[in-house]
């Protein structure tokens, strides 16, 4: 799966292809916009967790965060084995939730909970783990100790065990914010991600929740049930500022968490149910909430740099935005110089279902390959874009009806070799349609007919077909 790129590369590619509607001002706000989301996600995990590592292949430290944790400074754990912090535990396998013993550089012992992810190159090798640390409280019983604390006496004092109680609540919390971070990274989509982090938060709590965007206050992101009159009439008056409320109707206890953010106004999470809420649960919800926030808010960042970029980011080619402005602008050239030029508009048939078929790491690697292909049977200095999933537009600068029906026949000939495992072999079908030198039609109208003469081509059966009248 090739990754996708950076918000530094992603900027440069504004910056070098500007356009008209977005001015150096829109572009300084929304890298502000990101990175203060990005500050904000930060924010949230240290609220969540004491201790942010990763890990090389052989276990060793490379990035840990804060710079300070138990006055001590963790700048000096860097490059050294993770049993350095914690030892006996393997740290290059999956740890969710593992309670751990360490000893303090006061020599006291401290028992926190470790979660780790390792994390894979494309072949599968293990390059490294990232994980986290949360202090819980003193020994807990049943709890082997990791660093060793030095020998004591059978008459030493035994450690306080008044807060077991809270340490197995902050456990119980910690574990339901690891599954709703797992759920929110399984998930596909924001409304599937939030619905599954729903419920894995409702499970644990034995309530019923929903999830509610103000902008749109009669469409529910998320419901596990019908939600009370009373919830109801609470949530339709005018949105108070963000916070926690927290009331009794009937048989119910509820609990609505409130989040602004830029996309969606103001979210809520609304929790019931009949057994009072404790502290805990109430400053474990108002967490998940700002996480489900922040979750949302990012992904509206994303979903604007992809509506205002002109290029696709799966492909890096041109999305039809990017390709119809480059036309419009090659087309005053090409009529000052009186010269032709041809839109050919490709298509290659069961491209999107290897993603399906084969897995979603076979479908990029065929997209790529796709690409490579389809770049060498044009010129360098020719345009190309993707119009749709599987259909590439190609405009060719100076190509006349007799050059583009060359290039179809030769593209057209051995269709797209797919070097997969095991390898495909796509068809390949081609629309063409030129546009004479100050000729007045659009790309709009050169792409119709050009997927006009593509759908007659398949229909007739043949693998290329020029379109000959203009519209």
């Amino acid at each position: 799966m090739s990754p996708l790129p950076d918000l530094r590369s992603l900027f440069s590619q504004f910056m070098n292809n500007p356009s008209p509607d977005r001015t150096p001002q829109d572009l300084r706000n929304m890298l502000a916009s990101t990175l203060e989301s990005r500050e904000r996600w930060r924010s949230l995990l240290y609220q969540a967790v004491d201790l942010v590592f990763e890990t090389d292949s052989r276990g060793r430290i490379i990035l840990i965060s804060p710079e300070t944790w138990l006055e001590q400074p963790t700048t000096p754990l860097i490059g050294r084995p993770f049993s350095a912090l914690c030892d006996t535990v393997n740290i290059l396998q999956t740890h969710t939730g593992t309670p751990v013993q360490i000893t303090t550089p006061q020599g006291d012992p401290l028992t926190v909970i470790l979660s780790s992810c390792p994390f894979q190159d494309s072949e599968g090798r293990t390059t490294g783990t990232r994980g986290t640390l949360k202090a819980i409280s003193q020994t807990l019983p049943g709890i082997p100790a990791l660093i060793a604390a030095p020998a004591e006496s059978d008459s030493a004092p035994q450690p306080d065990t008044a807060h077991v109680t809270d340490g197995h609540s902050d456990a119980a919390g910690i574990t339901i914010l690891a599954a709703i971070t797992t759920a929110l990274r399984k998930a596909i989509v924001p409304r599937l991600a939030s619905a599954a982090a729903m419920d894995a938060l409702l499970a644990p709590l034995a309530a019923e929740g929903a999830l509610l965007d103000t902008a749109a206050p009669k469409t529910f992101l998320f419901t596990s049930s019908t939600l009370p009159a009373d919830i109801q009439s609470v949530l339709s008056t005018p949105a108070p500022q963000a916070g926690t409320e927290l009331f009794r109707t009937g048989s119910s206890h509820v609990m609505i968490c409130r989040e602004n953010i830029r996309s969606l106004r103001q979210l809520c999470l609304v929790l019931w149910r009949s057994e009072p809420w404790s502290a805990q649960d109430q400053q474990l919800c108002e967490t998940i909430c700002s996480l489900l926030a922040g979750f949302w808010e990012l992904d509206s960042i994303h979903r604007r740099i992809l509506t205002d970029s002109d290029y696709d980011i799966a492909s890096n080619l041109l999305n039809w935005n990017g390709l119809k402005a480059e036309m419009e602008r090659r087309s005053r050239r090409l009529d000052q110089e009186a010269m032709a030029a041809t839109l050919i508009i490709a298509r290659v048939p069961g491209l999107t279902e290897l993603s399906k078929t084969r897995g979603f790491e076979a479908g990029e690697e065929a997209l790529r390959q796709c690409v490579a292909l389809l770049r060498k049977a044009i010129r360098p200095t020719d345009a190309i874009g993707r119009i749709s999933n599987n259909t590439f537009g190609l405009w060719m600068d100076g190509g006349d009806r007799f050059a583009a029906a060359e290039r179809a026949e030769r593209m057209t000939a051995h269709g797209i070799p797919i070097l997969i495992d095991p390898p495909v072999h796509l068809p390949l079908q081609l629309g063409l349609v030129s546009r004479e030198a100050n000729a007045e039609e659009t790309p709009e109208s050169l792409l119709e007919r050009g997927m006009q003469a593509l759908q007659e081509g398949v229909a007739e059966n043949r693998k290329w077909r020029f379109s000959h009248e203009a519209p």
